[in-house]
């Protein structure tokens, strides 16, 4: 009968469990014996033991009483004689009932008899002196006279009663027997003990040997089972593993030989069926994903824009024919020799790096972001696109590079900068003249005016300013952009530049009843900036600070060094600007929608922000609608290497 695998680890199991439970059965069995055995011979030969060393004991001081008395110590004699029998008997008594021995017993009766004489022997030491002297020798006369010779008499006659003589046995012959014979009594139960002592040695030998022999045949045998069992599971799977991994490298003709019906017959008959799925699947999605990688390089083939897919490691996946002309990639699938990753242009190196790891997308808007290139003999424009390729599971699987020809969007925007510069040159000089006719008639050179002419010069006036300023802003817009003029950067104290702008824009900011205050610390560095040029910029932030800030709001004006840059800040709590409008305030022409107040062109910001990247300074806008907005420029600290820079570097720093 085939048995399954669960039941031939369970048959695997049951004996690697029995084998140490009667082992270990079998040594608390023998530990058990030995402990018993030790537990007899202490409670037996010990007992037999201490009474007899307790017997001797007693003997000596008996002795000792007999000893005192003859000194002449009767009374200490007496007293220790009757005291020392009481433990004499107790020991005794104790040995009486614990005869285990053969030939104890005999022993015992001895020491019993030698006992009685000894204590009649005793007794008649300590009797009356004068029955003792009388008993001695037949005196006569008065009784004084007959106590003084039994006194003399019965001390010669203790002495032959402890010594002996004329035949008759001394308390000393009585006391050595009874020594001798309760000597014996100790030996033989000593020497029981030391007998037991040395079987329960060999009983103890015997039972670790038999017990390291009964463990070493479980494990022998356990291991014999577990090296039979685990043969019979690895080979089944060691098959399939080998399959598997065949099947991995795309072999998928692969079979498991069915060696049994238990779980791992049915795990081979699962896998063989898979293995018919699989080559199944191939043979009719081969042609199928052949289409769709067809059907894919066809897609990007037909973009007119450099389009190619990198994978994660940077090599060259797909390429249209653009990206080939233009880049010179040639995708791996193409040529097995290309096996390099791409080496993409420095504009586009960071972008990609951080879309292959970080998962980062790069879609730039300005045009300043466009890298040129040579195509077809001209140069050409190119703005990037970068996109991170998923799966389902969020994994990075590559990226898509695009590359947008805006060449002719460049030279839109190269005609559209002339001709703003062109007309805003050409419309500067007669609203000059304009302006100057109007200030002219206003102060009423020419004749005096009525209340009427007055009100529309004064409304022309106004205008013809506002037009002047748009010109302005677009001619230095302009200029920014071109590179025309240098910048004259000196050093700087924030505070200093902090101060002049609010000094200028403080007489507005209260008729309006707005608070301008300035919070610069004492210890800042200085900063390389042109005064003119930055105080523009400066200008242009509180402008739109005062024009956006309710009546009692807070202009602030503060500043801050760190890690070798310096960052001014302009903060207010006026409208706010939407989040979904940040990326766009420093774009031209922009105005948040709905703020109609002011009669901006939306250029502020956007020549702030050039003025600062001349500088080689960054600027950022926090806003909260409700709350405000800050305008962080960031410059680098004064040095003569940074001053350099930035008078050399001029305004061509802005140039896209």
């Amino acid at each position: 009968m085939k048995l399954s695998l669960r039941a031939r680890i369970f048959l695997t199991l049951v004996p690697l469990l029995a084998l140490p439970a009667i082992v270990g059965a079998a040594g608390v069995v023998l530990i058990y014996r030995l402990g018993r055995s030790i537990e007899d011979i202490l409670r037996e030969n010990y007992d037999s033991v201490v009474a007899m060393e307790r017997l001797n004991e007693a003997l000596e001081r008996i002795d000792s009483s007999f000893q005192f008395t003859l000194a002449g110590e009767e009374q200490k004699g007496r007293s220790q004689y009757g005291k020392n029998w009481k433990e004499y008997l107790r020991s005794l008594d104790i040995e009486q009932h614990n005869i285990t021995l053969p030939g104890e017993g005999d022993l015992v009766k001895r020491l019993e008899g030698l006992t009685e004489r000894y204590r009649r022997q005793g007794d008649w030491f300590y009797a009356d002196i004068r029955v003792l002297g009388a008993d001695c020798v037949g005196l006569a006369g008065s009784p004084n006279s007959r106590l003084v010779a039994a006194t003399a008499l019965a001390t010669c006659d203790r002495r032959r009663l402890y010594f002996g003589g004329k035949g008759r046995e001394g308390l000393l012959g009585t006391f050595e027997e009874i020594k001798a014979v309760s000597g014996k009594i100790l030996a033989i139960n000593q020497q029981n003990m030391e007998q037991a002592s040395r079987d329960s040695r060999r009983l103890a030998v015997g039972s670790l040997w038999w017990f390291a022999g009964g463990l070493a045949a479980a494990v022998v045998l356990a291991g014999l089972l577990a090296l039979h069992t685990i043969h019979t599971i690895l080979q089944p799977i060691r098959a399939v593993t080998r399959s598997a991994l065949d099947i991995g490298l795309g072999n998928l003709d692969q079979v498991v030989p069915v060696t049994s019906r238990d779980e791992l017959g049915r795990l081979a008959e699962a896998f063989n069926t898979m293995g018919r799925q699989l080559r199944h699947y191939r043979q009719t999605d081969y042609s199928r994903l052949l289409r769709a990688q067809r059907t894919s390089q066809a897609t990007i083939d037909s973009f007119p824009d450099p389009v190619l897919v990198v994978d994660t490691e940077g090599h060259v996946e797909m390429a249209n024919p653009a990206a080939r002309r233009l880049l010179g990639v040639v995708p791996r699938g193409k040529d097995q020799t290309a096996v390099l990753p791409w080496q993409p242009p420095e504009t586009l190196r960071q972008p990609l790096a951080e879309a292959l790891q970080k998962q980062s997308d790069y879609l730039p808007e300005g045009f300043d972001q466009a890298f040129p290139s040579r195509c077809d003999g001209r140069e050409c424009f190119f703005l990037p696109r970068i996109l991170s390729i998923r799966d389902p599971y969020g994994n990075t699987l590559g990226a898509a590079v695009l590359l947008q020809d805006v060449t002719r969007f460049q030279l839109l925007d190269q005609v559209k900068n002339n001709l703003v510069a062109t007309v805003s040159h050409e419309l500067k000089t007669p609203l000059t003249s304009i302006r100057l006719v109007v200030h002219l008639l206003l102060e009423e050179t020419t004749g005096p005016l009525t209340a009427k002419q007055t009100e529309l010069l004064l409304d022309a006036r106004d205008n013809a300013e506002r037009l002047l300023a748009t010109i302005n802003n677009l001619l230095d817009l302009t200029h920014l952009e071109r590179g025309q003029e240098s910048l004259d950067a000196q050093p700087e104290l924030p505070a200093t530049i902090l101060q002049a702008a609010a000094d200028e824009v403080r007489p507005r900011a209260e008729d309006k009843g707005l608070e301008v205050h300035v919070e610069v610390p004492a210890d800042l560095p200085a900063v390389a900036v042109d005064r003119r040029r930055f105080g523009h910029a400066l200008n242009n932030l509180l402008d739109n600070a005062v024009t956006y800030t309710s009546r009692g709001g807070r202009i602030t004006l503060s500043a801050g060094a760190r890690d070798e840059a310096v960052t001014l800040t302009v903060a207010d709590t006026g409208l706010g600007i939407p989040p979904e409008h940040l990326p766009h305030v420093f774009e031209r022409f922009f105005r948040v929608p709905g703020r109609s107040q002011g009669g901006g062109t939306g250029l502020g910001l956007a020549i702030v922000h050039d003025i600062v990247t001349a500088h080689g300074g960054t600027i950022t806008c926090e806003s909260e609608p409700g709350k405000g907005t800050v305008f962080r420029i960031t410059l680098p600290a004064w040095t003569l290497r940074t001053g350099a820079e930035v008078t050399a570097g001029g305004m061509s720093a802005a140039s896209p």
